[in-house]
């Protein structure tokens, strides 16, 4: 009987499209929620109570190498800001509003970068938030990636959702979506 050839040289996260599998996975919850009769006017409105925050981050001090290796880590320092938007359209650092820290390691080392699974520590005037990610950091940034948020204290300590987040080297843009 002939086996299925696994070919172990091309890495995995790249097989598909995230967004294909992404597209599949919300294409099959939808279909769920239909066949189970889980739809309901309780549930469209709690979608439209989710609440936003967009915070920037300005790096202070890390401990990053300049040629991380697989099972390296390091540990970042920075102030937490609001988002200003400008006329342009371009964001930048507000008021601070905190600080924070994240702690990565390198869970694939390439000539043309990293895989890094990060838990960063949002810490605001309102509380805590904790984030966790895995963010492909190829080539030139900025890198852009999805975290969980998984947790918080204060205004935060229910906390659950997901941030859209853009690195560059000393400064990160994040917007926070905060399920209620």
């Amino acid at each position: 009987m002939d086996r299925p050839r696994l070919d172990l040289e091309e890495p995995m996260f790249r097989d598909r499209p995230r967004r294909t599998v992404a597209a599949a996975v919300a294409a099959a919850a939808s279909l769920g929620a239909v066949a189970f009769g889980l739809t309901s006017p309780h549930a469209a409105s709690a979608a439209q109570e989710d609440t936003e925050l967009r915070l920037t981050t300005v790096e202070k001090a890390d401990t990053r190498t300049e040629y991380p290796k697989a099972g390296d880590h390091w540990v970042s320092y920075f102030d937490v800001h609001t988002t200003e938007t400008g006329r342009d359209g371009k964001e930048s650092a507000g008021r601070r509003v905190g600080d924070g820290s994240d702690r990565c390691d390198v869970v694939l080392a390439r000539y043309e970068g990293v895989v890094t699974q990060c838990q960063r520590v949002l810490r605001t005037e309102n509380g805590t938030l904790v984030l966790t990610s895995m963010t492909d950091r190829f080539g030139r940034g900025p890198h852009t990636g999805t975290a969980a948020v998984t947790g918080g204290t204060g205004a935060y300590a229910k906390a659950r959702g997901e941030a859209s987040l853009t690195q560059t080297d000393k400064q990160g843009s994040f917007r926070i979506r905060l399920r209620d």
